[in-house]
């Protein structure tokens, strides 16, 4: 374990946990001290604690815990967002393939301080090895009477981007296709009708592992490591071109992007320096004169970057931006539900528009025509697939105008290497290697 690492999700020695093993570290005692507590001080607790979700916008936990709760309808759910379909991110998968007892022993948690029904995980079918450890720990939870039977429910889901947009999720649930809704899932939840509108709290796998740890050892021990912005730890994956890529577990704010990329993922892979790193596609561009921001969700909003789930995509200086710019795009142009104009028309646009100055025909009318949808794309849309597209687009033509200005004069690169949409599929921990999902599925 690298120095600047600080496992609190992941096993010291990352060999994946039994039962017996889970039980013997103490598994099991966050849910029999939830059960003994009234569900406002365990929503109290958390609050203390100050978690953020760790699904993307680092919402405060406690709140959204909260307002489900107080929510007048009694019939409420709880549902755990296991699609992790965004670009570059490969944690959750990771997380649970070490140890998926943490992940039941929180949702639990959750059912009985929100008061709901029952729960859902919400994971793609795709994720065999990930599917097959979730319904053997399940099985193995319930007979060891940490969980009740039968409350937490296991829904496999469509290969789609916004089945993990939680308002598509909740549709995919319900038996329908993962097209956003208009309102809310704490509004409109799971199985709702006209008279009984089922009040649902989201959060994702890593934020449901902090909980049972939480309510395990307490706020403090959980606030005594990252920053004041993110308490806790976080995991992030590193991908592209890194000589090591990985997934790692890191105290919040105490570690530098920097860090993250040279000292434990050790530097680029090749001779050329690095040039350019993305959380995700939901978060601008980050260049290396801001290699030296911290690693929380505070401190990387304020350079124009985001923490998201914490997946950063390296390039190097290798790397064309108007053909990882376009490759995004297309990505989002293809994953976008088409129920809303703007989105499905700008996200298009935009592509086109790339596409025509990554292949030589484009012109600077085409750039003002990019940002100039960028800044309308967003507008009355049902969730943050166009604004995601307008802020990566427009971050990455701001940050390289050159390599635009160059392609449009017909100076494109003669050797220009094919980028990858990095779309992780499995990782490889004795090669320190990812395999890539079909790149076909995304082709332009």
């Amino acid at each position: 374990m690298h120095p600047l690492e600080c496992r609190r999700l992941l096993p010291q020695d990352l060999k994946p946990l039994t039962v017996s093993g889970y039980i013997s570290q103490g598994g099991g005692l966050a849910i029999k001290k939830a059960l003994s507590m009234a569900p406002a001080d365990i929503i109290e607790e958390l609050k203390k604690a100050n978690l953020r979700g760790r699904g993307g916008a680092g919402f405060p936990t406690a709140i959204k815990w909260g307002g489900v709760r107080n929510e007048p309808c009694p019939t409420k759910y709880v549902v755990c967002n296991f699609s992790e379909g965004e670009p570059g991110t490969y944690k959750d998968r990771y997380n649970i393939l070490k140890n998926p007892y943490h992940l039941l022993e929180g949702i639990a948690i959750a059912i009985h301080a929100i008061g709901a029904k029952e729960a859902y995980i919400g994971i793609k079918k795709k994720y065999k090895p990930q599917i097959h450890r979730l319904f053997s720990a399940r099985k193995e939870m319930e007979n060891s009477g940490i969980i009740q039977s039968g409350v937490i429910k296991i829904h496999l889901g469509q290969d789609e981007y916004l089945y993990g947009e939680e308002k598509g999720l909740i549709e995919s649930i319900d038996g329908n296709f993962p097209m956003p809704r208009n309102i809310p899932p704490y509004i409109q939840g799971v199985n709702f009708t006209p008279n009984s509108p089922n009040p649902t709290c989201v959060n994702n796998v890593e934020s449901f592992c902090q909980v049972t740890h939480i309510m395990d050892k307490g706020a403090n021990w959980f606030k005594s490591v990252g920053s004041e912005d993110t308490p806790g730890t976080v995991m992030c994956t590193v991908c592209g071109d890194i000589k090591q890529p990985g997934v790692y577990e890191l105290a919040a704010g105490k570690v530098t992007l920097k860090q993250l990329l040279y000292d434990i993922a050790q530097g680029p892979v090749g001779q050329s320096p690095l040039k350019a790193v993305f959380s995700g596609v939901a978060s601008g561009v980050v260049t290396p004169e801001r290699f030296d921001t911290p690693l929380d969700f505070g401190s990387l909003k304020k350079v124009g970057g985001g923490l998201g789930s914490g997946g950063f995509i390296v390039y190097d200086q290798n790397a064309c931006m108007v053909q990882a710019a376009l490759k995004f795009s297309n990505f989002l142009a293809k994953s976008s539900c088409g129920q809303c104009v703007p989105c499905n028309w700008g996200t298009v646009h935009i592509t086109e528009y790339l596409k025509k100055i990554e292949f030589g025909r484009g012109c600077q009318d085409d750039i003002e025509a990019i940002l100039e949808i960028c800044g309308c794309c967003t507008n009355q849309t049902r969730c943050f697939l166009p604004t995601q597209e307008s802020i990566l687009i427009s971050s990455i033509i701001k940050a390289f105008p050159g390599e635009f200005k160059a392609h449009i004069e017909g100076q494109r690169p003669s050797q220009e290497r094919d980028l990858v949409l990095p779309k992780l599929h499995d990782y490889n921990e004795e090669t320190f290697t990812f395999s890539y999902d079909d790149p076909a599925k995304f082709s332009i």
